[in-house]
């Protein structure tokens, strides 16, 4: 028996042994993963530059520094697309291994030295298993040289309608320690159409970028087609040449683009310039304007021999006189008595609505609205928005914009003309339902939204967003005095043109919804009904959302004097007409205390 014991103790003891090696084994604590960042040095690259890549060990959510627990693989992949172009790099490392201990290392990847033409795109990416890494992808340029790009300021179509303007952006990957040059010629035989072509432009030392002044394609009268111009460009530095030495600018030829009757102001009145003026203040508007004066009584059929067959007869007119005893502007508010202001919530998200300091009345007898980057208060951005015809809005009761009901059976013109850079910023005239009041995007009819250069957007929208109608219109010498126009010719049919070309008519069966007839119109407290016209200088979709390209307001934060040098819109005068399908109730009264013409 004792012999039996001897022998197992042995293996009893071995047996103990392992099951104590299992249990250290199984409770010994794994190395900690700790968080890492990756960042680098720079986003563009050239041969013989280096790619340094830094690799960091974070620190804790105490903010005590850590290092590494263990020695582990960090994976490096370069690729464009699903393509392989770690080539570029002389040598490339795939595999690093960061030390235990360390909180950072530096892996430098060397651009090759010769042999790249071009440039490539790439994602650079790091890879640790089992480990969490912010900014772990990098999106990186590798070229031959830093060359020099050209284009046209947000105009990657290159497409300007003859009598428009570009501008012409220089750009380069990275700043020079000196300036560069780049020479400007226009194709030979063309050179006589541009207007203010600099014959160069310089990239300052330091900066990545450089605009011209506003260029114009010069009107020719003719009917050319559209042309393809050429413009030739040459840097003063070999290490950073073109990367084209040509533009090519497709000129839309103006007396090709449209009927002549769109651009053309007196197709709806001879004089577009004369103004009108009513008894009360026919004297005052005569000592004031030095040119001619239109009287014009209410009811006085249109000057239009064709508006006038269609039966539309005068009904009232802002027509922005800088006289008295109109009391246009009130010095507490600095805002304009037969408007209110129009604090609309869906609009101000990025830009806060100042009409105290973005917008004037001048002297010619031009309400001047503009948006700029000095009076946005808690906001980035500051504009004009105002509101009119809204009964039962506005500084106090009556509202002195109370002046008419917007009614089908209503001809409204207003004659507007667009100025400056207005990128970040859409001009917009509307009437709308006050159902919706100010903020919405429904039951509204836009008469002008200018989204891009030349491009006037008009529409008509039903209860809504998808529930429209719309045209979009290229107008020639949209920086010049146009008549934008609506008629709501009855209950059941919207037209709306420019100048002398109606550019669209929507009727109540080509919408799901119809708000536009008087019994759609709610009624208000007071008994009221109607649209009300919106005017604003409105930030557009892309600024709301946060997707305009950065710097694009340097030019917006350089203006000295907004009211004549950025983003704004011009309105001479609005004229209210009517046709017999319009028709009021007898309780429905308007505020003609104070006449604005």
């Amino acid at each position: 028996m004792k012999n039996i014991l001897y022998r197992m103790l042995p293996i009893c003891l071995f047996t103990i042994s392992l099951t104590g090696c299992e249990d250290e084994t199984k409770y010994r604590p794994l190395p900690e993963a700790v968080p890492l960042t990756m960042s680098i040095n720079e986003k563009a690259f050239v041969m013989g530059e280096n790619l340094k890549v830094n690799i960091n060990v974070d620190a804790d959510a105490d903010g005590n520094e850590m290092v590494a627990n263990e020695d582990f693989d960090i994976y490096f992949t370069a690729k464009a697309g699903t393509e392989d172009v770690s080539d570029v790099f002389e040598p490339f490392s795939g595999i690093v291994t960061f030390p235990k201990g360390e909180k950072q290392i530096q892996v430098d990847f060397l651009v090759k030295k010769s042999g790249l033409t071009g440039s490539t795109a790439m994602e650079f990416v790091a890879f640790a298993r089992g480990y969490k890494m912010a900014n772990s992808s990098q999106a990186i340029k590798v070229s031959d040289y830093y060359r020099i790009t050209m284009s046209l300021e947000n105009n990657v179509d290159n497409v300007v309608t003859e009598g428009d303007k570009f501008v012409l952006v220089a750009k380069i990957d990275k700043a020079k320690a000196i300036p560069i040059d780049v020479t400007i010629t226009p194709k030979e035989g063309e050179e006589g159409r541009y207007e203010n072509l600099p014959s160069s432009i310089t990239i300052p030392a330091g900066r990545t970028s450089v605009k011209s002044a506003a260029i114009t394609i010069k009107a020719d009268g003719e009917k050319t087609g559209d042309l393809n111009l050429i413009l030739n460009f040459e840097s003063s530095s070999s290490v950073n040449p073109m990367i084209s030495p040509t533009l090519s600018i497709v000129m839309t030829d103006l007396e090709s683009l449209a009927d002549p009757d769109l651009y053309d102001m007196t197709k709806v009145y001879l004089l577009p310039e004369s103004p009108f003026a009513s008894s009360q203040n026919r004297d005052l508007v005569h000592s004031w304007f030095t040119g001619r004066v239109t009287d014009i009584e209410e009811n006085s059929v249109h000057s239009n021999e064709v508006l006038a067959a269609e039966g539309w007869r005068f009904h009232y007119a802002v027509e922005f006189h800088k006289i008295e005893p109109a009391n246009y502007w009130d010095a507490t508010s600095n805002m304009l008595k037969c408007f209110a202001s129009s604090n609309e919530a869906a609009v101000q998200k990025v830009a806060t609505v100042n009409n105290k300091e973005c917008s004037n009345l001048n002297n010619n007898g031009e309400l001047v609205m503009w948006a700029d980057a000095v009076h946005g208060g808690s906001k980035a951005y500051g504009f004009s928005a105002m509101q009119c015809c809204k009964v039962n809005g506005g500084q106090g009761s009556p509202f002195l914009g109370n002046f008419t009901r917007i009614y089908p059976g209503m001809r409204i013109e207003f004659k507007v003309r667009l100025r400056g850079v207005r990128t970040g910023f859409v001009p917009t005239i509307e009437i709308k339902n006050p159902d919706v009041m100010s903020n919405g995007a429904i039951k509204a009819i836009k008469i002008l939204q200018n989204k891009a250069g030349s491009f006037i957007t008009q529409s008509v929208t039903g209860d809504k967003v998808a529930d429209a109608v719309s045209k979009v219109t290229a107008i020639p010498q949209a920086n010049e005095y146009n008549i934008y126009w609506v008629e709501l010719v009855d209950d059941e049919h919207i037209q709306l043109g420019i100048n002398g070309v109606a550019t669209m008519t929507v009727s109540k069966n080509d919408l799901g919804s119809w708000p536009f007839e008087k019994a759609a119109m709610p009624s208000n407290k007071l008994g009221c009904r109607g649209l009300f016209l919106v005017m604003r200088m409105s930030p557009s979709d892309d600024l709301e959302a946060g997707n305009m390209e950065p710097g694009w307001d340097s030019d917006l934060k350089s203006v000295s004097d907004p009211e004549t040098e950025g983003p704004r819109m011009e309105i001479d005068w609005i004229r209210f007409y009517v046709n017999d399908a319009y028709k009021v109730e007898s309780n429905e009264t308007n505020n003609r205390n104070t006449i604005f013409y």
